[in-house]
């Protein structure tokens, strides 16, 4: 299994003030404030994400309900469609946010933009590392809908479903399965997944 080769991304996201306009694309992103930031390593595992210019990161998500996954604790993450805020989540004071989180909100529809906004641990109020996601296409969505179906709850299915992505160099398509919720219980597939997160971006 090529879980090497496949490490999540390293984003040296440089932080933007909350009351920054959302972002038209992602190439804009260093202009989001108007004096320099210090960049803040941010590794996101899943959805995939790829970096862009001016330090933001873009991903397509085969599924309308990605999981949401960070190796550093967070303090906060929106969600903003079309240039607003419609979720919010905001650690307790002392607590961090940790682990998978589940979609929050509407389904991504094919072809949308969506902008995540993470706050880790040692950001300041009003900073944020920038994640744009768009929803792949309608035939991508459905084709990774029916193969999850196909493999029901079988757990040897989806391990060979990931190594296969991971073959034809499908990422993306590979961390969807990995930490689908509809994926079934299994010792094999925990253990991948706590290497992947352990691994986190490399060096």
């Amino acid at each position: 299994m090529l879980i090497s080769s496949a490490l999540p991304l390293l984003l040296a996201l440089a932080f933007a003030p909350a009351v920054a306009p959302v972002l038209p694309s992602p190439i804009q992103g260093g202009q989001a404030t108007d004096r320099p930031a210090d960049p803040v390593a941010v590794c996101v595992v899943a959805p995939r994400v790829e970096a862009v210019q001016q330090g933001d990161a873009i991903g397509v998500v085969p599924t309308p309900r990605p999981v949401v996954l960070v190796v550093e604790p967070l303090l906060e993450i929106r969600l903003e469609r079309a240039g607003r805020v419609v979720w919010r989540r905001v650690a307790n004071p002392g607590e961090v946010i940790t682990g998978p989180m589940a979609w929050p909100g509407l389904p991504l529809a094919p072809g949308e933009v969506v902008l995540l906004r993470l706050r880790p641990e040692q950001a300041g109020p009003g900073s944020f590392a920038h994640v744009q996601l768009i929803g792949g296409s309608a035939a991508r969505m459905a084709q990774t809908a029916r193969l999850m179906a196909a493999m029901a709850q079988k757990p040897s299915a989806w391990l060979q479903a990931v190594d296969a992505a991971l073959d034809q160099g499908d990422v993306p398509l590979a961390w969807t399965l990995l930490y689908a919720p509809s994926a079934p219980l299994s010792p094999e597939l925990q253990a991948l997944r706590n290497q992947v997160l352990k691994q986190g971006c490399g060096e």
